[in-house]
């Protein structure tokens, strides 16, 4: 990966289109596109030398490159090539990282490669959908005791990053997907970055209104950002899942913070012990927040009692 080859992308503007259902990746045939997002597509093939299907991620950044009809990529413009292929980078340690960890709630590495004038990034395929969907397909369904189930298994994905001093930067209802049996994956690793690593002037950093906390909008600010960066933006997950709405912004907070608490609120069904954690990790300033996982599950452990046991689960996600 550290070896990447440049491949050349002309300025002929070009058709804006998906490969199409039954093109061939490889020994990969696509069957159906099943994600898109600013930056990429996902779509679903068949492995013809495995006999399964799998998931495949294009680099398909809409803004700045269209598709021709050869299916490869084109610039938009010669002066759009910088910021293309600082995507591209970001596509590249997307893989490099998901190569690198292990665990049953991120997504599975298989292979890397170019082909296109882009790249692809392949992974198993899960079978559910976004926690964004299931909270409006199934808002029923959400309860303390189910919020319990997902939110231990996705500490443990967030703690293998941080035991390495990396951090994920995008927690969000849509990079949360609920497989179903009912497990979480964590998924887009493409925000992921060492704490130790210096961030340059044009290094782009996700924002997502709400659930951003006020640190990462200083990018360049030494010693602010770690494990409690990422628990704000878990704590932002799990309160737009209780009240229907996300927390103020967090740079408007920092102005004037009209932050409800949860404790306040009593949303019908929630333990004041499991809504004080989740305050916990909205404080506004990072000194108020758990400064890791273990002292965020200890808040738990040590004012609440183990969840009981599932009794209704969505199913057919």
């Amino acid at each position: 990966m550290q070896n990447f080859r440049r491949t050349h992308i002309n300025d002929n503007i070009g058709f804006t289109y998906p490969l199409p259902i039954g093109y061939c990746l490889n020994e990969y045939e696509i069957e159906e596109i099943i994600g898109k997002s600013k930056g990429s597509i996902v779509y679903r093939v068949w492995d013809h030398h495995l006999k399964q299907s799998i998931a495949i991620k294009e680099y398909t950044p809409h803004s700045f490159a269209t598709r021709s009809q050869n299916m490869k990529l084109n610039l938009r413009g010669k002066k759009l090539e910088k910021r293309f292929y600082s995507g591209l980078q970001n596509f590249i340690r997307e893989a490099h990282l998901m190569s690198c960890f292990e665990h049953p709630c991120l997504p599975r590495f298989l292979r890397f490669w170019q082909q296109n004038c882009t790249a692809y990034i392949a992974t198993s395929l899960y079978k559910g959908m976004t926690l964004n969907k299931l909270r409006i397909k199934y808002p029923h369904f959400i309860n303390e005791n189910w919020l319990h189930q997902i939110l231990f298994s996705l500490l443990g994905a967030l703690d293998t990053l941080h035991q390495r001093n990396y951090l994920h930067y995008d927690i969000s209802l849509d990079n949360i997907f609920i497989q179903e049996n009912q497990s979480p994956i964590l998924l887009d690793l493409g925000s992921t970055r060492q704490t130790t690593t210096c961030l340059s002037d044009d290094t782009e950093i996700t924002i997502r209104s709400g659930f951003t906390p006020v640190e990462q909008y200083a990018a360049n600010e030494e010693n602010q950002q770690g494990p409690w960066t990422d628990l704000y933006a878990l704590g932002a997950v799990l309160y737009t899942l209780i009240v229907g709405k996300s927390p103020p912004v967090s740079i408007v907070r920092n102005l004037e913070d009209n932050y409800q608490p949860l404790v306040k609120l009593r949303p019908a069904g929630y333990s004041l012990p499991f809504l004080h954690a989740i305050d916990s990790a909205l404080a506004l300033n990072p000194s108020g927040r758990p400064l890791s996982i273990s002292e965020f599950i200890a808040i738990f452990s040590t004012t609440s009692t183990q969840p009981a046991p599932l009794t209704q689960t969505p199913t057919n996600l």
